[in-house]
């Protein structure tokens, strides 16, 4: 019990024993004021009938009249005669007078006014205790609604409304008393109207679909919350209905959460505290009428979302529909002309230009097969990352197998760098050739001279750097070159063609090693370099030399490579 709880229980005490004191002195004076006024009237009328006495003749009735002013006087009439027991009753009167005039405080409108005033003390000391109680209880409702509403904010921080649901819950029952809450939401399935959305807590209820028959008002209580658009309580004995049918529950309260003037489903609230529910009842309507707006705008956003993914997946299979046309028909008009050249005037060519156009189609088909192959790639990885077999393997051979696959005049433009320092890399080999090869293709083809390939390696990862010495890249292009068939209007408007496929799934090869890709362009001597970094995975085998070997060769080529 709080301060302020026992302060309202004192003010409230002292309250009623000032309101009972003045109930009390008024009692008295009315007790007072009605024997003071009796006695007087019974005196009054005891002097009239002396006075009357003296002025009648019959001696009977004037001993008559001095008996009946002895009866109202409270006093025997004295037996002798009639002169003495008038003068005797009138001395008895005049005292009974005298005494009436000493009283006569008891019947003073200033004690009455004192009563009230009591009276009105008290009642104004426990309205304004009760005014000082409602307004720690709305300090303490608009804490806890702020409080609550701390949950609201993680909306905009969680990518699926249900997680936020659960964090808001969370905070609900941080700040009340409920310690299982748990959020259904109606469908428009009859087997399953209403289904489980999110939960926190321990809530009995199963965490099940609940068919539409179970949702009629005369079967349940949520029915009728859902019917009535009114919260329900279930009792502290669960003796104010099922919730389903089959299904009684003790302290469960059902609050049916509204969105435009429709219920979205129902908040179920679970507290071990017996009455809870009319103590917590108005701060928790609220927040159902919160949590239903919350709820309901949390699935229209994820709608909307859904609806712009799907939108920007086919605007994108559309771009890349027509970047493929586009791709496709230079190399297949290419081989298309040449064959027919060769079909309908092979006769007239010499043989050194027919084996020039056969050389011209099969390059040709061979750069068609390479796009082919790299959009096969790109729409398998689409759906799923690229399948790696993650191994540790020596560097040189490697490197060596992947310089077979170019003929010796590109071969000895290929410089290689770091072999030395860096003796085994890890990886998906099959992947990082495909890789590095595109890398290495597209160097050449801009490289003015020869072209680097140096590897570099530290405590964290090891990196492939190809470097070549053509133009590079504008630098308002940076950041595109790794998108789908993004080419730069410069290289696009060149002679030199390419598909821009081949930067996008070098990309997606070093993100599936958990490592990343970076180009930039080098200012000393001009040129372009794109490296791949792939972080080590945890070898027991790979000793302390090896790492500090590693440590220094990637200090060393920093300098020469990154300056």
């Amino acid at each position: 019990m709080n301060e302020g709880t026992r302060l309202d229980k004192r003010r409230l005490f002292i309250g009623r024993i000032i309101l009972v004191a003045g109930a009390a002195w008024l009692a008295v004076l009315a007790r007072l004021s009605y024997s003071w006024h009796e006695q007087y009237r019974q005196t009054l009328f005891a002097v009239a009938t002396l006075e009357e006495s003296s002025r009648v003749r019959s001696h009977t009735l004037q001993f008559h009249l001095l008996h009946l002013a002895g009866q109202l006087l409270g006093v025997s009439a004295p037996a002798e005669g009639v002169r003495t027991q008038t003068i005797a009753l009138n001395t008895v009167a005049l005292d009974a007078l005298h005494r009436l005039a000493d009283s006569q405080w008891a019947v003073s409108p200033a004690l009455w006014a004192i009563g009230f005033m009591v009276i009105a003390v008290a009642v104004y000391w426990m309205k304004e205790g009760r005014i000082d109680q409602l307004e720690r209880e709305h300090r303490a409702l608009k804490e806890q609604l702020l409080a609550i509403t701390k949950g609201w904010a993680s909306l905009g921080g969680h990518s699926n409304p249900v997680d936020a649901m659960h964090s808001i819950l969370a905070e609900v029952s941080q700040h009340t008393v409920v310690r299982g809450a748990a959020i259904y939401r109606l469908t428009a399935q009859r087997s399953d109207s209403l289904t489980f959305y999110a939960s926190h807590g321990k809530l009995a209820l199963p965490a099940r679909s609940i068919p539409q028959l179970f949702l009629e008002p005369s079967r349940g209580l949520i029915g009728e919350a859902l019917a009535t658009t009114q919260p329900r309580y279930s009792g502290d004995d669960a003796s104010e209905g099922y919730l389903v049918p089959g299904v009684r529950m003790e302290r469960v309260a059902i609050f049916p959460l509204m969105y435009q003037q429709r219920p979205w489903g129902i908040l179920l609230l679970q507290s071990e505290r017996s009455g809870w529910f009319a103590i917590h009842r108005d701060l928790l309507e609220v927040l159902a009428q919160e949590i239903g707006i919350a709820a309901a705008s949390a699935d229209a956003a994820e709608e909307v979302r859904k609806h712009r993914l799907m939108e920007d997946r086919a605007r994108m299979q559309a771009e890349i529909l027509a970047n493929v046309s586009h791709e496709l028909r230079t190399p297949l008009g290419l081989v298309k002309g040449y064959l027919e050249t060769l079909q309908n005037a092979g006769v007239r060519l010499t043989a050194e230009e027919r084996t020039e156009f056969l050389s011209v189609a099969v390059q040709e088909t061979h750069e068609l097969e390479s796009l082919i192959d790299q959009l096969l790639t790109m729409s398998e990885w689409d759906n799923a990352d690229p399948p790696l077999h993650l191994e540790w393997f020596p560097l040189a051979p490697w490197a060596s197998q992947l310089l077979d696959r170019y003929p010796i005049w590109d071969r000895e433009r290929i410089r290689l760098l770091g072999m030395h320092e860096v003796r085994r890399g890890f990886g998906d080999r099959r992947s990082l050739t495909t890789a590095v090869s595109d890398l290495l293709q597209n160097a050449l083809k801009y490289s003015m001279r020869h072209v680097d390939l140096s590897f570099q390696a530290n405590h964290s990862g090891w990196r492939i750097e190809v470097r070549d010495y053509g133009p590079g890249v504008p630098v308002g292009d940076l950041e595109k070159i790794f998108e789908r068939f993004f080419r730069s209007a410069t290289h696009a408007q060149s002679a030199i063609r390419g598909s821009g496929l081949g930067l996008a799934i070098v990309k997606r090869i070093a993100e599936a090693h958990g490592g990343s890709v970076q180009a930039d362009n080098v200012s000393a001597e001009g040129g372009f370099r794109v490296s791949i970094f792939v972080p080590w995975a945890e070898d027991p085998k790979q000793d302390a030399r090896e790492r500090a070997e590693g440590e220094k060769t990637w200090t060393r080529q920093q300098a020469e490579y990154w300056s």
